[in-house]
């Protein structure tokens, strides 16, 4: 930084994709700080040194930072609370520098922007840690698979017809590693718990390019060429894109940079075409739950079982479900790192136990947030249970948080909602007593692809705002509650947005199959309405696991 005169250094928590979750090559922030967490900025200066993070990892960050680390707390999830600490520690004439691959073009405007206000310059710069981190892991490059017709329920040819037809004859880059997975039907390993691989794809009225390293069996070749796709390196994207002749947009949200001079900003039709479920994966998905529930409900059982003969770990836990879940068949692996919270670590969002870290699995509440990555679709799905007897704090705590899933899961409302619109209704019966929680209430899930997919969210950002629900979205409905130090409380299902009986309006269909613990309730809480919602669908769950059994 002394040599090139940098005052302060940005590291974002991406890839050049702008993924959540990135490979470990692209991990330079948490390799630098400690903090593992999927988001979080650093920013260093001469003489200072802090990581930005919202109420999902204040805990978390607290653990883990390195010495001489200190965090940032920002007020809500991806705000940019660090501009405003840069603003207020760095004199008027200092030059920021980030990374050119790891800023998007967007990102590019609106950082620039809010620090010239303070007459500070930003300045892109090559990847600054090219020398100082001797054994990065290097660009992962796994094999790649085609995902059948049966899972797909689209062919790949009529994917990118539908494409070319949104485009209007515009040529279109897309960057974003899921988005390119689920147009071609084909999947990977890049990315932990991801099913992705890094690649860029170009796609032209008459054809397609795809940049990739990664080796792919010769039939998916042959195939990828009768479709009009040309294969090439990675590396190749800029000589791709610089072509006088050839106007090309992308979605400069998630465009780096170093790309920018190339491309047109067009938001990525993409995005919604893979969040609207078809019926193929619906019907699949459904399989996928049955497969989940039957590896919870063995996990479950063997929880009860061990946890009254030894002391068990979290990490024995997380073991165990990955266990029970590879024993049902067309089983990928996690659709990512296990949450399993041990009493005050479960008050920790986005807690993950490790071989080397983790606790006793000690009397108390227990919150165990996981899923899997299937043939058949993804899974996510959290229950919190007592081992022992739950206070009348906790119990008190598990019926609120439990009441706000059964409000929104029952919710009905008009096409043209927004998940921010309803979310309160997950909220009200802490709000009631004065609780709340800092995380979103929901996310969009892929089809065997990324565990949180847009745009469609239960939350503050824009997209919770601005994106309406739509028939064959799939959403998570996840309330909670954290006391830290104590216990943390969280419970998920899956739901697919369907029609309802009303015309004009929609609705929530349960997907997820494992019932709720009733040990922790507080039934003088509950209503006669709340209290038929939780026994008819524990009902349910038992009979179709009762059937699975069969």
């Amino acid at each position: 930084m002394q040599s090139r005169h940098y005052d302060a250094l940005i590291i974002p928590t991406n890839d050049p994709h702008f993924s959540e979750y990135v490979a470990e090559h692209w991990q330079a922030r948490q390799w630098l700080s400690g903090f593992s967490g999927s988001a979080g900025t650093a920013v260093i200066t001469a003489d200072q040194a802090i990581v930005s993070v919202d109420s999902r990892y204040f805990l978390q960050a607290e653990k883990q930072l390195a010495p001489g680390f200190s965090v940032l707390k920002q007020q809500a999830a991806h705000t940019t609370g660090y501009l405003d600490w840069i603003a207020d520690e760095l004199p008027a004439g200092s030059t920021v520098a980030i990374d050119d691959r790891l800023c998007s073009v967007n990102g590019v405007t609106d950082i620039g922007a809010r620090l010239a206000k303070n007459d500070i310059e930003l300045q892109l710069c090559e990847d600054p840690f090219v020398q100082l981190w001797s054994d990065r892991p290097p660009l992962p490059n796994s094999e790649l698979f085609e995902l059948d017709i049966a899972y797909s329920g689209v062919s790949r040819k009529d994917k990118l017809q539908s494409l070319r037809a949104a485009l209007a004859g515009r040529a279109f880059l897309a960057t974003a590693l899921d988005e390119i997975a689920w147009l071609l039907n084909l999947r990977g390993s890049d990315v932990e718990f991801n099913p992705v691989f890094y690649a860029w794809l170009l796609i032209e009225e008459k054809q397609a390019t795809l940049c990739c390293d990664n080796p792919m069996p010769q039939n998916v070749r042959d195939a990828l060429t009768a479709d009009g796709i040309t294969l090439r390196p990675y590396a190749d994207i800029t000589e791709l894109l610089d072509r006088e002749t050839l106007t090309v947009h992308c979605d400069c949200a998630l465009l780096p940079a170093q790309l920018g001079q190339y491309a047109v900003d067009l938001a990525s039709p993409i995005t919604l075409q893979k969040a609207i479920k078809n019926t193929t994966e619906l019907t699949n998905l459904q399989q996928a739950m049955l497969k989940d529930a039957r590896a919870l409900q063995a996990f479950y059982r063997w929880l009860k079982n061990e946890s009254e003969q030894r002391t068990l770990s979290e990490w024995d836990c997380v073991e165990q479900l990955d266990t029970y879940r590879a024993q049902q068949g067309n089983y990928i692996g996690p659709s990512f790192a296990a949450i399993v919270g041990s009493r005050q670590n479960g008050a920790i969002v986005h807690y993950h136990p490790t071989a080397e870290q983790c606790d006793p699995v000690a009397p108390g509440v227990l919150l165990i947030d996981s899923g899997g990555q299937y043939l058949e679709g993804t899974t996510d799905i959290t229950r919190t249970i007592c081992i022992g007897e739950p206070t009348p704090e906790q119990r008190t705590h598990y019926t609120l948080v439990l009441q706000g899933l059964i409000a929104l899961s029952e919710a009905e409302f008009p096409r043209g909602t927004t998940g921010n619109q309803i979310e309160v209704l997950a909220r009200h019966p802490l709000w009631k007593r004065g609780l709340n929680y800092g995380h979103g209430t929901g996310h969009g899930v892929g089809y065997l692809l990324n565990v949180h997919e847009g745009p469609q969210s239960f939350g503050r950002g824009a997209a919770a705002k601005n994106i309406a629900l739509q028939p064959g979205m799939l959403i998570t409905i996840e309330p909670g509650y954290y006391v830290p130090g104590s216990h943390g409380i969280r419970n998920e299902n899956m739901v697919a947005i369907t029609e309802a009986e009303n015309e004009g309006f929609l609705r929530f269909t349960t997907l997820t199959v494992h019932p709720f613990d009733t040990e922790m309730l507080d039934d003088e809480l509950l209503d006669e309405r709340e209290r038929a919602w939780l026994a008819q669908y524990n009902a349910h769950c038992a009979v179709l696991l009762g059937e699975a059994a069969a």
